[in-house]
């Protein structure tokens, strides 16, 4: 869950970015529709050389977010960087074509809204202070360099309505960014939320362990890697605990559910991370060892075998011990999951007549069992489709 949050906050990230870079090429469109029109005053390779390094500097930002590299950074959005690098634009516009100090303005006004989605109060303060320190200076450059033109009166009218809508942007991105973090405290906890349920739909609740249906999903899941690649192979190992009616005879129930968690614990120290430990049912208990042959699962349930073996029930009877016995089947290329999940536990029927206590490997089929099983299997499967279809067209 947490990776597929990541990625989405990477792909918002990078939306925003194409935002602004859009917004970036659309300005210098009309800059350069500006430039054509007289209005502004530099040439045509000037002009390029002004806003050629800031399209690819916005570029570059557009890019770092792309390739993750961006998640390096205390702010992955780049929100800081984002806002000055959009600003420049707008004031690099300023002094060339003073008769455009609207677009300017409005350009700088977007810009400074732009950090209410990200930035804190404080620090969104201080950048629209910057942005408006910064138009300002370019306002009094263009009053000392170009005295006569156009009017002064309305000019400083229109630099103060800037000024004045900066501060409205302000106040108004500082409610939107208290709303923003309201809205991502109540998804945090929607999140943690889901996150508890989901784990309450794939844990049993007695041993915290994984429960029937999680297993079967993995199940499907090792049987995928291992039909794309021959060698991911996977191990089934099916656990009964012997006598355990006994157990909660002689002692009671409470001290049956300890002894289904005290194997639950011994059986997850003894495999890896990878692999997976569920409770099937009762006292029934299922492993599935991940890249494991045959072999080596048997290796492993005689760790967990001997293990159990040591644990003392009561202080009352120390001679009462518990054991349990493991059947496990090494699943083959093209067979379903319910046919090892069906082997392992024939294997575990033959230990239970062996005596209990033991670890039972079932014979590999072979491939032409393989074979006529799978094809009994999709026979069986496509027989009940015809009568779902059937019977929904009655």
């Amino acid at each position: 869950m947490g990776e597929r949050n990541d990625e989405q906050r990477q792909a918002l990230r990078l939306r925003r970015a194409l935002i602004g870079m859009i917004g970036s090429l659309a300005f210098v469109v009309l800059a350069w529709a500006a430039r054509e029109s007289g209005l502004v005053d530099v040439q045509a390779t000037g002009f390029w050389l002004l806003y050629g390094p800031w399209l690819l500097g916005y570029a570059a930002l557009v890019a770092l977010i792309y390739t993750g590299r961006n998640q390096r950074f205390k702010d992955p959005s780049c929100t800081e960087a984002q806002i000055l690098w959009a600003a420049l634009g707008a004031l690099i516009l300023y002094p060339l074509a003073p008769q455009l100090a609207g677009l300017c303005h409005l350009a700088l006004l977007v810009v400074g809204l732009f950090g209410a989605f990200r930035l804190s109060n404080a620090r969104y303060v201080v950048m629209n202070l910057l942005i408006a320190v910064a138009a300002t200076a370019a306002f009094a450059f263009n009053r000392f360099a170009w005295p006569g033109l156009g009017d002064t009166v309305a000019a400083s009218i229109a630099y103060t309505a800037f000024l004045l809508a900066m501060a409205v942007v302000t106040v108004g991105g500082l409610e939107l960014n208290g709303y923003r973090r309201v809205l991502v405290q109540r998804n945090d906890q929607l999140t943690l939320a889901f996150d508890r349920l989901r784990e309450m739909a794939i844990r049993d609740e007695l041993t915290g362990i994984h429960n029937r249906r999680f297993l079967m999903d993995v199940l499907q899941q090792q049987k995928a890697q291992h039909e794309r690649r021959l060698e991911q192979v996977f191990s089934v190992c099916f656990v009964d605990l012997d006598h355990f009616k006994r157990v909660n005879d002689v002692f009671g129930h409470g001290k049956g559910d300890l002894v289904l968690k005290r194997f639950a614990e011994i059986a997850q120290k003894a495999v890896r991370e990878e692999d997976y430990v569920g409770r099937f049912g009762g006292e029934e208990f299922v492993l599935v060892l991940v890249g494991t042959p045959k072999d080596n699962a048997v290796l492993v349930a005689e760790r967990i075998r001997k293990q159990m073996t040591g644990l003392s029930i009561s202080d009352e009877l120390p001679d009462f011990r518990i054991s349990a016995s493991f059947g496990i089947s090494e699943h083959q290329r093209g067979e379903a999951v319910e046919t090892t999940l069906a082997r392992a536990d024939a294997a575990l029927y033959e230990a239970k007549r062996a005596g209990r206590n033991c670890v039972v490997l079932a014979q590999d089929p072979t491939p032409e069992e393989v074979a006529a099983r799978a094809e009994a299997d999709a026979e069986l499967s496509a027989s009940g489709q015809r009568s779902v279809v059937g019977g929904n067209a009655s």
